[in-house]
């Protein structure tokens, strides 16, 4: 039912020109027309219901079965009929659904011998193509043009231009897939945790020494929007912001000579300027290529959830909490949220947490008529977090110190013993040195509170040697993922959660 429901959505969505393929009127009563209704307005969780309310029927049922195979053929049918230019799709987007469209069509009227139109449409194919940096499409039109001028009109001279054209899109493709295939190598370890292991910082470097010739020697955008972002995990995996924010300039630099919007890549170098001035507490830097990269961005799209996140982030690591709240509104209550992963709702699960213990501080002020953070309960967004709770030395790290935090806010120190006295073994061992030591030294100040029996003088004391050297690891590791409010600020809010009043612990 998800697949259909975002093949509805998007067409629903998207203005579609020449002809209607699917009835939107809501007078039409037909099952059809109730199934897509019913799609679009949220009323059907699974098949089963949609075909309990629409025809009385099991979702096994042929009859169901085929209104279900009806209405997604019709949605298909409608994508083709997309009005691209009226849309929210970028100049080079439109041009490569345009281009994939002509050269569809031009391949069936080829398989038919209509060689005079099928050849033209190649030739006219073949221009916006080059332009565009399409080089699958190049390759693929060269190799037709060539066999068209072989053996069917003997042309020597046309035959040597496309063979030569499609022996050159052929290694820029070669070249291309190879930086692909080695940004998927360094990349694909982290979908499901935000760890970062020790030797990824050396094998990117090692990949890009691979590529790093045809970088110089080829302009592709596909290859060199893989070697910025291979570059990329260089800097961020031994946390070089400067260097981060230097290389990317260079690629906007590069990207906007195009004779063509390149969106994709300036958005993501955009996006880790962001993340780098993140990381260098730098509000207002890191707001501008926020704003920089949401001119590239389409809400709801997979990136713009994730630039949602570090925007976010940005505005927790730098105390502009109230401006932190509404990016999370924004975030949550767009109507393509049921689409994220479970990994990425999770994410947000952990973000709302932090902001109901910033509200319970008075640091946010929300409406009263506005709901957001008053249903939360800390025992349901445990169970909203399977996957990160298994992240051992990732995201399960900010989610151990959320309860602490809210559980000491409350005064509830019997259960914060509880928490605390959990997250001690969890410490020694998971968290050593490396880039979980600031964690590490946080969690230790934390472990000093019940052992002075929740005192905020002997607490201060007890933590200092630990809070000094949390702070001698700033400019180290501080990874803004895990710390979502930096350690040092949780740890004003939580002396200011203490007293100078001894808590007996009852046991």
């Amino acid at each position: 039912m998800k697949a259909l429901s975002e093949l509805a959505e998007m067409v629903h969505n998207t203005k579609i020109k020449e002809v209607e393929l699917v009835q939107q009127n809501r007078n039409d009563h037909s099952p059809l027309n109730a199934l897509l209704r019913g799609i679009l307005d949220n009323e059907f969780p699974s098949d089963q219901d949609a075909a309990q309310k629409i025809l009385q029927v099991d979702a096994t049922d042929q009859l169901y079965q085929r209104l279900r195979r009806k209405l997604r053929r019709s949605l298909l049918n409608a994508v083709f009929f997309f009005d691209l230019p009226q849309s929210d799709y970028n100049e080079r987007q439109r041009a490569y659904h345009e281009s994939c469209k002509n050269w569809a069509a031009a391949k069936i009227l080829l398989a038919k011998n209509a060689n005079y139109i099928g050849i033209e449409l190649c030739h006219k194919l073949l221009k916006k193509a080059e332009k565009f940096d399409f080089t699958d499409l190049v390759m693929d039109i060269t190799r037709i043009l060539r066999l068209h001028y072989a053996t069917r009109e003997g042309n020597i001279k046309k035959y040597e231009l496309y063979n030569d054209l499609f022996k050159q899109s052929e290694k820029t493709w070669i070249e291309e897939n190879l930086a692909e295939e080695l940004y998927m190598e360094l990349v694909l370890r982290y979908v499901n945790s935000q760890n970062i292991l020790e030797e990824t910082h050396s094998r990117a470097i090692e990949f890009y020494k691979q590529i790093e010739g045809s970088l110089a020697q080829n302009k592709s955008f596909r290859l060199h929007l893989c070697g910025m972002l291979i570059q990329q995990v260089i800097h961020s995996t031994k946390y070089d912001w400067e260097g981060m924010i230097n290389l990317c300039d260079e690629s906007i630099r590069f990207f906007l000579d195009k004779p063509y919007k390149a969106s994709v890549p300036l958005q993501i170098a955009y996006h880790h300027q962001l993340i780098a001035y993140t990381q260098l507490l730098k509000f207002e830097e890191g707001q501008k290529a926020a704003t920089s990269c949401l001119e590239y961005l389409e809400p709801g799209s997979f990136n713009w959830f994730k630039h949602q996140e570090y925007y976010f982030l940005l505005c927790m690591n730098t105390r502009q909490y109230q401006h932190a709240f509404e990016i999370f509104k924004e975030t949550t209550t767009h109507r393509r949220v049921q689409f994220l992963s479970p990994a990425a709702a999770e994410v947000w699960k952990i973000y709302e947490a932090y902001l109901y213990f910033l509200h319970s501080n008075g640091e946010i002020s929300i409406p009263e008529s506005d709901s957001s953070l008053s249903k939360f309960r800390i025992f349901r967004f445990l169970n909203e977090t399977p996957i990160f709770s298994k992240d051992k030395k990732g995201m399960y790290i900010p989610i151990l110190i959320v309860q602490i935090l809210i559980t000491l806010k409350d005064k509830k120190y019997n259960q914060a013993i509880v928490n605390i006295e959990n997250i001690d073994r969890y410490c020694s061992r998971y968290l050593r040195q490396g880039e979980t030591f600031r964690s590490n030294c946080f969690i230790k100040m934390l472990l000093t509170i019940p052992n002075s029996n929740f005192h905020r003088e002997a607490v201060v004391r007890k933590a200092a040697k630990l809070k000094k050297r949390l702070e001698q690891e700033s400019n180290k590791f501080v990874r803004a993922e895990i710390e979502i409010i930096p350690y040092e600020t949780l740890w004003e809010y939580v002396l200011n959660s203490l007293s100078n009043k001894a808590y007996q612990v009852r046991r």
